[in-house]
C-alpha cells in the first residue's frame, strides 16, 4: 500500500498490490496492481471485506425486496441512506450470467424517475436499524491528541 499523487494532476490516490489467496480461484497466488483516486464517492464499491460480500451473496435478494443503500454525500465525510425496492434481478452483462456485479436494478423511493444498479454488498435490509461507522467525538479527540505526541 502506498500512497501518491497522480501523474499531472497532483491529485492524491491509493496504490496497491492484491494478492488473490483464495485456493479455489484460477488466480490463486496471482497479483495485480490498482489505483485509486482519493475520491472514489461516485463508483460502485468494488473493494469489499470477505465478510461483508459473502452476508451480502446469502442474503438473496428478490424482486419487489424493500433495501436501502448508504450514498457518501460527494465531497462530505457523511451521507444518507436512501430506502428503495428491487425492480429486477439480473446479470448486467451476458458475457457473465454469475457475476453479482450490479445485479439488482433499484428504484428509490425519494427518486422515482430513475432507477440505479446496485451490487449486494451495497444493499441493507430496510427493516435493519444500522448506523454508518463513526468515531466518537471523545475518542477522536484522544487519538488526535494521541497522535500529536508522537
Amino acid at each position: 500500500l502506498e500512497y501518491a499523487t497522480l501523474p499531472g494532476s497532483g491529485d492524491s490516490c491509493c496504490k496497491m498490490i492484491l494478492k488473490v489467496i483464495d485456493p479455489n480461484s484460477e488466480l490463486f497466488n496471482k497479483a495485480f496492481k490498482l489505483t485509486l483516486p482519493e475520491e472514489v464517492v461516485t463508483f460502485p464499491d468494488f473493494l469489499v471485506e470477505r465478510s461483508r460480500y459473502e452476508a451480502a451473496i446469502q442474503r438473496n435478494w428478490t424482486c419487489r425486496d424493500k433495501c436501502k443503500v448508504w450514498w457518501r454525500d460527494e465531497g462530505e465525510e457523511d451521507g444518507s441512506w436512501w430506502e428503495g425496492r428491487i425492480l429486477a434481478v439480473k446479470p448486467k452483462s451476458p458475457d457473465f450470467p454469475d457475476s453479482p456485479w450490479e445485479r439488482y436494478t433499484v428504484k428509490y423511493k425519494s427518486d422515482p424517475t430513475e432507477t440505479h444498479l446496485h451490487s449486494p454488498w451495497e444493499l441493507f435490509d430496510a427493516d435493519t436499524k444500522w448506523e454508518q461507522p463513526h468515531i466518537d467525538d471523545e475518542q477522536r479527540n484522544r487519538l488526535l491528541s494521541a497522535l500529536t505526541k508522537l
